[in-house]
């Protein structure tokens, strides 16, 4: 069942990114911000996710695997937890003390998420309004 949302997903983008591609009054720089911000979106989603892996520095960890001196972030055990969308990665302590891990990246992550989704429904919307341009070929 998971097939059909994504088969569906898959050509609702595709028809939006046509629309986008022959849409007459989007200026150049617009449809090639969407080519830009997709695969840069996709690297800060992907830092994001990482920021509470300590596989690589387990000394430096952002969420350190002992319990720290109580008063100095939180008390108690501590894990890290991502979530993949919303991108949000933080610490929590037992005591409900919560450390975001990356602030900055999110608020890049949602830069590139609204460069890509805002011409590409304005392209949707070009060819769910005109579908015979959809028909013309592009030079």
């Amino acid at each position: 069942m998971t097939l059909l949302p994504v088969f569906v997903g898959l050509v609702v983008g595709w028809v939006a990114l046509r629309g986008l591609l022959v849409h007459p009054l989007l200026p150049l720089w617009v449809r090639t911000a969407v080519f830009w911000a997709v695969p840069l979106g996709a690297m800060t989603w992907f830092v994001i996710m990482t920021a509470d892996d300590a596989f690589l520095f387990p000394d430096t960890a952002p969420c350190p695997r002992e319990p720290m001196r109580k008063g100095i972030l939180g008390d108690g055990e501590v894990s890290g937890i991502s979530t993949p969308f919303p991108p949000r990665a933080y610490c929590q302590w037992e005591d409900g003390t919560v450390y975001d891990l990356a602030p900055g990246a999110e608020f890049v992550f949602w830069v590139f998420f609204a460069l890509t989704v805002v011409p590409l429904a304005a392209g949707l919307w070009h060819a769910l309004r005109e579908p015979k341009s959809l028909l013309r070929r592009t030079r």
